[in-house]
């Protein structure tokens, strides 16, 4: 059922909200709590399509044709987002009610239309409407070229648990994590400058010790009223790693680096990443130059990190399965990490 509305005035905001930041950062709890306001929708799944959405769009033509929409629906409907949605729900927005809502054609139209349906808020209505991609972070320009109104809110978490929680996941290479976080959230700070006092920055840890701020902070920024049934999940948000299966906020999920992770590889993480760490208030032991990871490195760490994508999602997806999900990510992002 559609998403009710408890306020009947006009607002001038309903979306989209993105929320973005690295995997394993907190970006599907959040969407979880968001999720439980009435008047907020944001899709079980991630988008991620955007960049390969707008490299294709004058090849696709005038979407508002219905066999040229028809092309269109044909085509993307192979891409990772469906496929995560076929899998888990077991159906897919028809052509025709996609069609039905595509207004001018424009891609903002086209996929407004299709995450309003996939998350029961409708067209007209006051309901905010959303995504949820961790990749966003590296598409920022393109997100406020096409949605220049649009929120954004960063999750941010601890780069030393964000580490141990993604080699946990996917067996992925601690080093290469902590460059890319680096890296990723130095964009986000530059590339964000464009969103104004659209887009914040919030922290993972700070969601889990006392997520009513960081929820009014982010209805705020959106103008709808706190309520405070988005305190307690009604479905489990995670599907792996210690808080799966789970209708609460782990709490304790913080600092788990500390029992957990070696004093070379936690080193490693700071010399690269400790700099940020203390702008962002997370402790450090001393101050380190910064260390950067050289490119050849990180290509061979990419490869290995992607053939252990593939086994992780092998179990689920089969062999053939997976890898052709991990390659669809690569051809729509340039990146085979993406994805829930």
């Amino acid at each position: 059922m559609p998403k009710s509305n408890s306020d009947s005035s006009p607002r001038d905001f309903t979306g989209p909200l993105f929320v973005i930041g690295l995997p394993r950062s907190g970006t599907k709890l959040l969407r979880g709590l968001l999720n439980e306001h009435p008047q907020v929708g944001i899709p079980l799944a991630e988008t991620e399509f955007l960049q390969w959405w707008s490299k294709n769009w004058v090849r696709w033509g005038d979407l508002t044709d219905r066999g040229q929409f028809q092309r269109f629906y044909d085509e993307v409907t192979l891409s990772a987002y469906f496929i995560y949605l076929q899998e888990e729900q077991g159906h897919l927005i028809s052509a025709d009610d996609w069609f039905a809502h595509v207004g001018d054609g424009s891609l903002p139209e086209v996929f407004e239309a299709l995450l309003r349906h996939d998350a029961n808020i409708p067209l007209g209505g006051d309901g905010v409407w959303g995504d949820k991609s961790p990749g966003y972070v590296s598409q920022l320009p393109l997100i406020h070229r096409y949605f220049p109104h649009a929120r954004v809110v960063h999750i941010v978490r601890d780069v030393r648990d964000y580490c141990l929680s993604i080699n946990k996941a996917w067996g992925k290479n601690m080093v290469r994590a902590a460059q890319r976080w680096t890296d990723r959230i130095a964009m986000v700070r530059r590339e964000g400058a464009a969103f104004g006092g659209q887009l914040i920055e919030v922290r993972y840890e700070d969601l889990l010790s006392d997520p009513e701020p960081v929820l009014r902070s982010i209805c705020t920024l959106v103008g709808l009223p706190f309520d405070d049934r988005m305190l307690t999940l009604s479905q489990e948000t995670e599907n792996i790693g210690s808080a799966r299966g789970q209708k609460k906020i782990k709490r304790d999920n913080v600092a788990k680096y500390e029992q957990e992770m070696s004093p070379a590889i936690r080193n490693a993480i700071e010399a690269v990443s400790g700099h940020l760490l203390d702008e962002l208030g997370y402790p450090v032991d001393g101050k380190s130059s910064v260390k950067r990871i050289g490119r050849p490195r990180m290509l061979a760490y990419q490869m290995l990190d992607g053939i252990n994508l593939i086994r992780a999602d092998a179990g689920q997806r089969g062999w053939v399965g997976a890898a052709r999900f991990r390659l669809r990510l690569f051809f729509e992002t340039g990146e085979v990490e993406k994805g829930e």
